[in-house]
């Protein structure tokens, strides 16, 4: 009873310290954090970065405080792979495509690639069109859809539209671009 009554207290103890406890964070290398005491904290404007979110000082709340490099806080909040484009406020995200046409003719299939891109446009011409080569494949893609359930919509259209094409059409994932 007596190492209950003991544990329980402890326990209880260190439940009321952990409510005061301040750690830093540095960003020693990239798989590693050192935690260190430390008593000053200062307030941080509320932005929209996560740092600065874990940064903020709550009444009630212990407190973190981050320290990272300047490349660090520049890349955070910014996609996967930090692919954005500042000129037209886009970024690149995983999403679906249509896979409209694939050939590994090296005679014949650039040609077919272009010349069914130019059909998809003629008959949807708001939709993004995208023909790559991949050896041994060229490949022709279109539209940058952020649900599967979008892309399936369109690829229905696309059959009824251009019904030569309907049986090799399918819904692939790729990365996509969107306007932010």
């Amino acid at each position: 009873m007596k190492r209950r009554l003991i544990l329980a207290g402890w326990l209880l103890g260190a439940c009321l310290l952990s409510l005061h406890l301040e750690a830093q964070i540095r960003f020693v290398a990239p798989d590693s954090l050192v935690f260190v005491d430390d008593s000053d904290t200062e307030a941080v404007d509320t932005q929209s970065s996560i740092v600065d979110r874990i940064n903020r000082i709550e009444p009630g709340k212990g407190t973190v405080r981050v320290i990272q490099d300047e490349e660090v806080a520049k890349r955070l909040g910014r996609p996967a792979g930090g692919q954005a484009n500042e000129a037209t406020k886009s970024v690149t995200i995983n999403g679906w495509r249509i896979q409209v046409f694939a050939g590994n003719n090296q005679r014949l299939s650039k040609e077919e690639a272009f010349r069914k891109e130019a059909d998809v446009k003629s008959a949807f011409p708001e939709l993004a069109t995208y023909v790559h080569y991949t050896a041994p494949f060229w490949r022709l893609r279109v539209g940058d859809f952020q649900s599967f359930r979008d892309a399936n919509d369109m690829l229905n259209r696309l059959k009824r539209a251009l019904p030569s094409y309907g049986r090799e059409m399918s819904i692939v994932k790729e990365k996509i671009i969107v306007e932010r």
